[in-house]
């Protein structure tokens, strides 16, 4: 009887330490050549597997970084039907997402449970000689850093200065009267631009003063827009076929872009320095890298429905990497994108400008670097 006590006492105590697996979803791609009719198994399979590798990588962002690291230099190792022999990945389902004729590639979303403990031992077992000796994020060519931000009000800066006219004092009399310019002790309602206009020079001097006002919009950063653009430029590049581009978001530098555009202003050139440096550490192979921006306008309420509505506008530069130690070059700029939508709620107007702007960006992206002869047709 003791024997037996213990046996389950065994049993139960290994059935509360082991760790439950955990659920995974991903996407992967596979082209094909075949036209007519459907893909045959093989292209299946490596959509399958690309899927099976794409959500174990998704489940392994929480996870240690020495097991995320194991993944990447030994998991290539791990073929399709080992997952499933091994008991590594159990299937819930597996469903074509896109097949496109034209590209010649097939989608596929996996769904399953990832079993930890099954993965440790089968990457324990790949022998040191098929490990991948430098370990990269991928091998990708482009790397894309956005940040999402939202208009939280404008500040109006009034400045006093002084004005000295490039014309003569009878000259700067008739313009005065004219209504060019009305300067006065107390300043002037004209803007800069139209002191510019009339090639006046603004600088101190006794002749007077003028009063400028600049407006300033103050940004709030919308981290969960940002995950959720940065997810909805990932399903489209996959749904395209292309491999080349990865998301910044994951790079230590996208918080040096964040923190830059979320105080209103761009990355100076100190930054760029910090976000090569950090690029060509994580991901030698890079040659291009993409920062853009997406600005969120204030709600308004549709005039006809009354229903919230938001506008969002996308923009941004495509820079070539340069030597280690020297200032990248803009090749290109991204087309403005803007979408305007209306829905029931604010934040579901909000959604529907993240993701109708994630498609048009994604294409935006693509054509621009293919322009570039970054990516093949």
């Amino acid at each position: 009887m003791k024997k037996i006590a213990l046996a389950i006492c065994a049993l139960l105590t290994n059935s509360l330490f082991a760790a439950a697996p955990i659920s995974i979803s991903g996407q992967g791609t596979a082209p094909y050549t075949n036209l007519f009719g459907k893909p045959d198994k093989s292209v299946e399979d490596l959509a399958k597997s690309n899927a099976i590798t794409d959500a174990i990588n998704r489940a392994l962002e929480n996870q240690t970084e020495s097991l995320r690291q194991q993944f990447k230099s030994a998991g290539q190792s791990i073929k399709l039907e080992e997952y499933f022999n091994q008991k590594i990945v159990t299937e819930l389902s597996t469903i074509l997402i896109n097949d496109n004729k034209e590209d010649k590639v097939i989608t596929l979303r996996f769904d399953g449970k990832l079993d930890l403990t099954a993965l440790r031992d089968a990457l324990n077992a790949v022998p040191a000689e098929k490990h991948i000796t430098t370990v990269n994020r991928s091998d990708a060519s482009v790397v894309v850093f956005f940040t999402v931000r939202e208009s939280t009000g404008v500040t109006i800066h009034d400045s006093e200065v002084k004005k000295e006219s490039s014309v003569n004092s009878s000259e700067a009399k008739n313009s005065e009267s004219e209504g060019d310019i009305s300067a006065t002790d107390t300043g002037t309602n004209k803007s800069e631009t139209s002191l510019k206009q009339n090639k006046q020079q603004v600088k101190e001097s006794s002749s007077g003063s003028v009063t400028l006002k600049t407006d300033k919009i103050e940004y709030e950063l919308d981290e969960n827009s940002k995950d959720a653009f940065g997810e909805g430029l990932k399903a489209r590049f996959i749904s395209k076929g292309i491999k080349e581009i990865i998301d910044g978001a994951m790079f230590d530098c996208a918080d040096v872009i964040d923190e830059a555009y979320g105080s209103g202003g761009a990355p100076k050139s100190k930054d760029f320095k910090a976000i090569t440096e950090n690029i060509l550490e994580e991901s030698p192979g890079v040659q291009f890298f993409i920062i853009g921006t997406l600005d969120f306008s204030y709600p308004t309420n549709d005039p006809v429905t009354g229903m919230p509505t938001y506008n969002g506008t996308i923009t941004g530069k495509v820079y070539q990497m340069g030597e280690p130690g020297k200032k990248p070059t803009q090749v290109s700029g991204l087309a403005p994108q803007e979408s305007k939508q209306s829905a029931q709620t604010q934040q579901d107007a909000k959604k529907r400008v993240v993701a109708q702007l994630a498609e048009l960006a994604a294409d935006e992206i693509i054509s621009q670097l293919r322009v570039n002869q970054v990516l093949k047709q």
